[in-house]
């Protein structure tokens, strides 16, 4: 991913709260991309503090679940954090 370590922290945090639902980019994914990515929101939320560094592992790990590819999931969230 190609985001700076202040800018993935800050909207990991802003994001604990419970996820991208009402988003506009999130409503234009397709039902795997959606569940992948309901599903590295909850990774986050159950990790404890730091989550930073752990965030690539959850990327991988939901796109080899949800069949989708972790290119994909990385330019969603390029997407949502330059909006």
């Amino acid at each position: 991913m190609n985001l700076s370590f202040h800018k993935l922290n800050r909207e990991v945090n802003e994001r604990r709260y419970g996820g991208p639902e009402g988003r506009v980019e999130f409503k234009k994914l397709s039902l795997r991309m959606r569940n992948a990515v309901r599903d590295i929101y909850k990774m986050i939320d159950r990790t404890p503090d730091p989550v930073v560094g752990k965030i690539d592992s959850f990327i991988k790990q939901a796109a080899t679940k949800h069949d989708v590819k972790v290119s994909d999931i990385e330019n969603y969230f390029d997407k949502e954090v330059i909006k």
